[in-house]
């Protein structure tokens, strides 16, 4: 429950076209180029904005306490 908690208000912090990438490539496992073809993205826009998407989850988690650099 906790879990589902923490990552609902991770998604949250996110906008939505970042929060609509990284669900379609980690929840439905979707290629950059299937979403970047869904959003006429270009696949390096996709690239970017995982990237992004990561580093904020990796400060995220760093903040809750999931782990220290």
């Amino acid at each position: 429950f906790r879990r589902v908690l923490f990552r609902s208000r991770f998604l949250n912090t996110l906008s939505e076209p970042a929060r609509n990438v990284f669900l379609r490539r980690y929840f439905f496992l979707e290629s950059a180029a299937e979403i970047a073809e869904r959003y006429a993205m270009k696949p390096g826009a996709v690239a970017v904005s995982l990237h992004r998407t990561r580093a904020a989850l990796r400060e995220h988690l760093r903040r809750e306490g999931f782990f220290d650099e």
